[in-house]
């Protein structure tokens, strides 16, 4: 085996340590060998030469399947070589079999966090800490050296948000790509900033609508109003009445907002699977 500072064999009572702990800094690449295994000896070379050429950007731990059977059934090792990529204690990727150096160059180059990555890891540590600056400090950073990095763009939204810059939170969104504005967490940030407007004099809206009830843009308004007060049911109530009195008022604006509402409050949310059906039953009557 290479004489690299960045390989070593692990045993199960090393696994915690050195595969998981490790990997908080310094992803971990694991590679379950064994000894009869050809192709492990054709791959264990290149997993090795590339672990020292890249000088710390991973650590390989090369692990005897055949003496940690119960490593190899943890991890769902069908064949050897199996190849499995740690990341902050998660299993992030894999590859089984010996692939040829260039096809593993290209998995790690795809794999292995950049810095850009690095900068973001360390902004939501900010902020976790409620460091607010020095969040949107690091978040920016890893804008510099990756303009589109879905996770800067997101984190730093959510950082702004949080400060209450709005405005700047929705020009960060409108840069994501397609398939990541479709992610849960982008979703959740849009109707967040779709409802922060929502500050308008409660006790105001519900005059209005008491003195003129036909007035449904006050009603919209009004759900919307509690939504962003987090009356998330009285506010889909009103909204649900905005769709059964008129689908089509404000082109189709009641069931966007129910819909922005169902984006909020996450897939989970008890209140989604009533109110899911109740609009059904206005939208398909």
């Amino acid at each position: 085996m290479s004489a690299s500072p960045w390989v070593g064999n692990v045993d199960g009572t090393a696994f915690e340590r050195e595969v998981l702990e490790r990997s908080r800094s310094v992803p971990v690449l694991v590679d379950f060998w064994a000894t009869w295994c050809g192709p492990c000896r054709t791959l264990g070379p290149i997993l090795e030469k590339l672990a020292d050429e890249m000088n710390g950007r991973f650590y390989l731990a090369k692990i005897d399947s055949d003496r940690e059977p119960e490593l190899a059934r943890r991890y769902g090792v069908r064949g050897i070589p199996a190849v499995k990529l740690f990341v902050d204690g998660k299993l992030i990727d894999e590859f089984t079999g010996a692939l040829p150096e260039s096809q593993v160059r290209r998995f790690l180059d795809q794999a292995l966090p950049g810095e850009a990555d690095k900068q973001v890891a360390l902004a939501r540590e900010a902020e976790a800490r409620e460091a607010w600056h020095e969040a949107v400090a690091l978040y920016q950073a890893a804008l510099s050296l990756e303009g589109e990095h879905a996770g800067a763009l997101l984190g730093l939204a959510r950082v702004l948000l949080a400060l209450e810059r709005g405005e700047e939170a929705t020009a960060l969104l409108a840069r994501l790509k397609p398939r990541d504005r479709e992610s849960v967490e982008a979703k959740t940030l849009a109707a967040r900033l779709a409802f922060l407007g929502g500050a308008a004099d409660l006790q105001a809206l519900m005059d209005r609508v008491r003195e003129n009830p036909e007035d449904l843009g006050a009603l919209l308004e009004l759900g919307e109003t509690l939504v962003a007060q987090e009356r998330y049911a009285e506010g889909l109530d009103h909204l649900l009445e905005v769709v059964r009195r008129d689908r089509s008022f404000g082109e189709d604006a009641g069931r966007k907002a129910i819909i922005r509402v169902f984006d909020l409050l996450g897939p989970g949310h008890p209140l989604i699977p009533g109110y899911r059906q109740k609009l059904s039953a206005l939208l398909f009557a």
